[in-house]
């Protein structure tokens, strides 16, 4: 819409991952040095983290559009939620790889064959996990099967993970720490610095400009940058929408003062603050009264009953302190000879005392005290009847005792809903039934769990 108007190729700014405008500060020239050493040394798995938005998917773009290396074949995998099989029947469509069978431990030594014989014509597999953090621990935890396909010196299969920092949290778990282990390189993306982040504007708009003549003054730079934090892609979607209000409004070079109203209409703070300055006061106390008597306030530490809270800033996060109550001394009676200001005095209401403590014992909770929980989404097993030497009586009880892990589920609120009590030992039973099940702890959605008879 304002091309035409800022005499641009095209708009600057837009929020997709385009390789073409990509501007590699030292850190984003490291991340990309990480992925192109680690997938050209064969050192299996790579790790690259970030905030959103400071530019992780346009680094991963970048390098497979400027790779080179022969032989390199790329899995992309950009919905990284599932399951450990689906993951696998996704590498097999990229790669066409036809395997008829659904298990796991086929399908690993189909991929196997496949990478050896591969391997034999100098050809390796790269696999890119984007939004890594959304993988399963499950999931993640089966990549390791996937490392563990190598030769004597280097590794069929290169990974790299790329995600928020979420996922350095998600691989620090205990049940994950093989895994982490075995990641050979990796770096983290940070925010960009200022003058990073004025180069990265003036960078896009040199891509696309068509004449000299500047569409931002240094001001309005310098205030977009201050309000943005130094995020790649805040930067632009405040510039974008600069653009088209100094559009609308017809001015060019854009200026400070539309940066600010854009800002306003966003709803934007500047990094570091945390809302609008505010001040506290006592209710009925006079501004000439807080100025005389601050002094006085001060040296009884700011701790009176019925007190004053003056505060020029932001409140603290967590609830001050309750005043200690105390008497206040006795006013000093006004004479008519009164030169100096008198100290100030406030007036309290005197504080209800509190009722006192129940002597009654408080009820030990128990399962039956329990709230009841919300039925778990119903599973059909209507085919389980016609399995050979399955009764409909056998049936209907397998029934009860399947359940599919819905939102909000947790494993002891199952079992409580099947067997009507909870315990520790009770729960180890069912994980162990379920093998699938890695922490007791933390189940997945979707989750098919069955409840053994015998922790009956």
């Amino acid at each position: 819409m304002y091309k035409e108007f800022f005499n641009f190729s095209a708009e600057p700014f837009r929020v997709t991952p385009d390789p073409g405008f990509l501007y590699l500060t030292d850190q984003h020239k490291e991340a990309l040095a990480a992925i192109i050493y680690g997938i050209a040394k064969r050192k299996g798995f790579v790790c690259i983290t970030g905030e959103v938005g400071v530019g992780k998917t346009t680094i991963l773009r970048s390098y497979l559009d400027s790779v080179d290396e022969p032989g390199l074949t790329f899995v992309y995998v950009y919905n990284p939620n599932v399951s450990f099989q689906t993951l696998l029947r996704h590498i097999f469509k990229e790669i066409g790889l036809d395997y008829p069978g659904d298990d796991i431990a086929g399908m690993v030594d189909a991929l196997r064959a496949w990478l050896i014989a591969h391997h034999d014509r100098r050809k390796t597999l790269v696999l890119l996990v984007d939004e890594a953090q959304n993988m399963p621990i499950g999931t993640l935890e089966s990549l390791r099967m996937l490392s563990n396909l190598e030769t004597a010196t280097e590794k069929l299969v290169q990974i790299v993970l790329v995600g928020q920092p979420e996922l350095e949290a998600l691989l620090a778990e205990r049940q994950l720490r093989q895994l982490e282990s075995r990641i050979a390189v990796r770096t983290r993306l940070g925010p960009l610095s200022r003058a990073d982040s004025a180069n990265y504007i003036r960078h896009r708009l040199k891509c696309v400009a068509l004449d000299e003549k500047p569409a931002f003054t240094d001001t309005a730079i310098t205030e977009i940058v201050r309000v943005c934090g130094g995020i790649p892609r805040r930067i632009n979607v405040v510039a974008d929408n600069v653009l088209l209000t100094a559009f609308g409004h017809k001015i060019r070079p854009v200026t400070p003062k539309v940066v600010r109203e854009v800002v306003r209409d966003l709803n934007l703070k500047e990094p570091g603050t945390k809302g609008r300055r505010r001040r506290w006061f006592a209710v009925g106390v006079p501004w000439r009264g807080i100025g005389m008597g601050l002094g006085a306030v001060a040296a009884a530490g700011l701790v009176l009953t019925g007190g004053i809270a003056l505060r020029d800033g932001i409140p603290p996060s967590s609830p001050p302190s309750p005043l200690v109550s105390a008497p206040l001394p006795p006013a000093p009676a006004k004479t008519a000879k009164v030169e100096a200001p008198l100290p100030l005095h406030l007036k309290s209401e005197p504080v209800p005392a509190p009722p006192p403590a129940s002597a009654e014992p408080v009820p030990e909770l128990t399962n039956a005290a329990l709230p009841p929980l919300p039925p778990a989404i119903p599973v059909d097993l209507a085919p389980v009847a016609n399995l050979p030497g399955t009764t409909p009586a056998k049936a209907e009880e397998r029934r009860r005792t399947l359940r599919i892990v819905a939102p909000g589920d947790t494993l002891a609120g199952l079992a409580f809903q099947v067997y009507g009590r909870v315990d520790r030992p009770l729960l180890e039973a069912v994980k162990q039934h379920n093998p699938e099940i890695i922490n007791i702890d933390r189940i997945q959605v979707g989750q098919l769990i069955e409840f053994p008879d015998t922790a009956n």
